[in-house]
């Protein structure tokens, strides 16, 4: 009889979702429904996390011009008010990605059904991706209109730029076609999860090797530069030159070489991701070499104080 209770009990738990999730699925829950017409998707959850997201690019401006006392019109300014709106983002979003994907059942499958999943599950990947596409919105939006050029009346975007939000549009079509599916969006979820790892390490970063332009003076910064460079490249590599790498490859050979898998996918729809999943990779190579060459470096810096990034990032920090 114990034995039984305890198993009872212990199944009891392993049906509830884990606490980080719980926002999710609450907000998801009781966000108001504005389906786009034929489809699942709730557009009142994308706008309301763009929404949030572009008052907290607001709030994080004026951190940096009023707190930190960085100078209002530089461009350091923006770039870094920009990351550190993007590096909390991902704290805040991958240990919740990461939890999901640890608890999705009968286990992680990048076919899967999303029927295959406890409720509670369905509605916190759901809302996580809806999330994460509003943050695409979000970013494209800011991007257009921290370039925005009013001799021109419009953005003055570089190709970088348009790279970027390329990127955001096949990350969105790739997690919004999986959700109209109802399968693959494990897929998705691995791959968001592995590509947004870094990301609060990548952004630290380029906050700091601004920061110590902004203050050359401080020991602090300098010293934060240093090991931030070096923790960055340790993760970083692995995770880009191995782990996405092996993600990729396990989730073409279920979508596309299972028999399940090309029952629950579109197998034009995977082939149309394919393209995304791989090119992504493929594009990160550049970042791929310079943090080997980090590593390779150890505690020397690549980005140090006297780093020359061009003529429109020029600042006197006695202007301050």
């Amino acid at each position: 009889m114990g034995s039984d209770s305890a198993q009872k009990a212990a199944s009891a738990g392993a049906d509830r979702p884990p606490s980080i999730l719980n926002l999710w699925i609450s907000t998801y829950r009781n966000c108001p429904k504005l389906y786009i017409p034929g489809t699942h998707l709730n557009l009142a959850y994308i706008l309301a996390s763009t929404a949030i997201l572009l008052l907290s690019r607001q709030l994080s401006d004026w951190i940096f011009i009023n707190l930190f006392q960085w100078p209002a019109t530089a461009k350091m300014t923006m770039e870094s008010a920009a990351c550190a709106v993007s590096g909390l983002q991902a704290a805040l979003f991958v240990p919740s990605l990461g939890a999901c994907l640890l608890t999705t059942k009968p286990s992680y499958r990048p076919s899967g059904k999303m029927t295959d999943s406890q409720p509670w599950w369905q509605d916190a990947a759901k809302a996580l991706i809806h999330f994460c596409t509003g943050y695409m919105l979000y970013d494209s939006i800011m991007l257009c209109v921290d370039t925005w050029d009013a001799a021109t009346g419009r953005p003055n975007l570089s190709s970088a730029d348009l790279m970027f939000i390329g990127h955001h549009f096949a990350t969105t079509f790739y997690m919004t076609t999986a959700l109209l599916q109802g399968a693959g969006h494990q897929s998705a979820m691995i791959l968001m999860f592995l590509g947004e790892m870094t990301s609060p390490l990548m952004n630290a970063h380029a906050v700091l090797k601004f920061a110590v332009k902004i203050h050359p003076d401080s020991t602090l910064v300098y010293n934060a530069l240093v090991y931030s460079e070096y923790i960055f490249a340790v993760v970083y590599l692995p995770l880009r030159a191995v782990g996405g790498p092996l993600a990729a490859a396990h989730l073409t050979y279920d979508l596309l070489l299972t028999k399940e898998g090309r029952q629950n996918c579109s197998v034009l729809i995977t082939l149309l991701w394919m393209p995304m999943c791989w090119g992504v990779l493929f594009g990160s190579i550049p970042w791929i070499e310079e943090s080997w060459e980090m590593l390779q470096d150890g505690l020397t810096l690549k980005y140090g104080p006297d780093y020359d990034y061009g003529d429109e990032y020029i600042h006197h920090h006695t202007d301050l």
